[in-house]
């Protein structure tokens, strides 16, 4: 029986993300992000719709998204799936809806921030910045400018000046 509930959660959840360009994120997604991104640098951006600075911060990837190749930033919000609208709204507005986009979609959020990571108790904004070998770096709080800019200078292979695969 739990298992028909989980399927048919998973469907609802695939049927209400498919039109919206969202993924929905449970226990095994972050596994198939890495997987997908064949040892390729990426940043990991956790952030929710009533966060003031998860919004200031989309609002600085907004401005910087030229630098980004699509497949190099990852957009997860946190929030409850019958929030799926508003998200992709929100993505819209900060014109980042082309970026690999995924929302929460299990009914326990601490299952999927422990499958992040578990050391993470659901601060927001957070991040995790993936490196070519694997490794990653967790950071919690706003992303600077600075910050990203590093990133982007330390991964050059991932992205050019306009954002074109390299």
């Amino acid at each position: 029986m739990k298992s028909f509930v989980m399927m048919a959660l998973m469907l609802w959840a695939s049927a209400a993300t498919a039109s919206a360009g969202l993924k929905p994120f449970v226990s095994d997604s972050l596994q198939q992000i890495i997987s997908s991104r064949q040892g390729a640098p990426f940043i990991l951006v956790l952030w929710s719709i009533d966060c003031p600075p998860c919004l200031q911060e989309l609002a600085r990837l907004q401005q910087m998204r030229s630098q980004f190749h699509a497949t190099s930033l990852v957009l997860v919000s946190t929030d409850e799936m019958q929030l799926a609208n508003e998200v992709t709204q929100l993505l819209s507005d900060f014109e980042l809806d082309q970026m690999d986009s995924w929302i929460f979609a299990e009914p326990m959020p601490e299952r999927l921030r422990y499958a992040i990571d578990p050391a993470w108790y659901g601060e927001l904004p957070r991040a995790y910045f993936y490196r070519s070998g694997g490794q990653r770096i967790a950071h919690s709080g706003s992303l600077s400018s600075s910050v990203l800019q590093q990133w982007l200078q330390q991964n050059p292979r991932n992205v050019d000046a306009v954002g074109a695969q390299k």
